[in-house]
């Protein structure tokens, strides 16, 4: 399979698994969703494993590359991914998917132009502008677009407070994606995908069983939580057990910059999703944000 080609089917598995995580969220918290997905998603790799031919990768593994492979895992599995979970109850799956479809992509090009020395070029910068454009009209759909507007019809402070909060949220999601697909990308030479794989979903398990022992108010597991644990492991499973493989894959195939694009494909199977299933309202300005968001990216392709 080629980079590109598992960069696309990445997304598609993280479309549907962020459908499955943003409903649950609503119910039993962000950490709790990030716990139970991992563990799933670590006894799959696990299992994996033997089966694989990369434990001989494991086992001659140098120290500069494990702390990539380790570091850049736990920044965007265990503190990304936690971030992003807790701002879909705040924005909406319909509208998050784009944004951060927008906003991960620009800043992991222009990191990985300063930090790998990959090629920037007028169609990338082209792009680049689309997908602002469509950013810009996805934000301007939200609450605080609204939050002057006094009268009854508009929605209130609190909304707009709660935006605000969902927004900062996804944008140092987007942050810490970014740097960590570079990290990744500088930092794994020619480890196995299933051997870093391994390495960064068993670890990103084992950091936010720690953290979610020591943080306070601390998820219990209630009625809500044990309904929901079969859902969030198969999409655990799916989005970080399968999808994260292919994403690995992408980035020591394609590079950071091309993977980070390809994988912001979300929306197309996002927005159905949020539709069908969520019964999220998806309006024109969303729409047109949307498709002029996967034309850019099209460009910067």
């Amino acid at each position: 399979m080629s980079g590109e080609a598992g960069a696309l089917l990445a997304a598609a598995l993280w479309a549907v698994s962020v459908a499955i995580f943003g409903a649950q969220t609503r119910r039993v918290g962000a950490i709790y969703v990030n716990v139970v997905r991992s563990l799933a998603a670590a006894l799959f790799v696990l299992l994996l494993l033997p089966f694989s031919g990369a434990l001989g990768d494991l086992r001659g593994i140098s120290a500069s590359t494990a702390v990539a492979v380790i570091g850049s895992g736990v920044l965007a599995l265990a503190l990304g991914d936690t971030l992003y979970f807790a701002c879909l109850p705040l924005l909406g799956v319909s509208r998050a998917v784009p944004i951060a479809s927008g906003v991960y992509p620009l800043l992991t090009i222009l990191i990985a132009a300063l930090w790998l020395d990959e090629e920037v070029t007028w169609l990338i910068l082209l792009g680049t502008g689309l997908i602002v454009v469509g950013v810009s009209l996805l934000v301007g759909e939200s609450p605080l677009a609204d939050a002057g507007d006094r009268s009854p019809a508009r929605p209130s402070g609190a909304d707009a407070g709660r935006w605000r909060r969902g927004l900062l949220l996804l944008i140092v999601a987007c942050v810490t994606w970014a740097l960590s697909t570079n990290w990744l990308k500088a930092g794994i030479g020619d480890l196995d995908a299933i051997a870093a794989g391994t390495i960064r979903i068993v670890v990103n398990a084992l950091v936010l069983l720690l953290a979610a022992g020591l943080v306070r108010g601390r998820p219990r597991i209630t009625g809500d939580g044990i309904r929901g644990a079969a859902p969030i492991a198969l999409a655990g499973v799916l989005g970080i057990g399968i999808g994260s493989l292919l994403f690995i894959v992408a980035v020591k195939e394609a590079g950071a910059g091309r993977t980070a694009v390809l994988v912001s494909t979300q929306p197309l199977f996002a927005l159905p999703i949020a539709v069908l299933f969520l019964r999220e309202k998806v309006t024109p300005k969303v729409l047109l944000g949307t498709v002029l968001c996967l034309l850019g990216i099209w460009f910067v392709v």
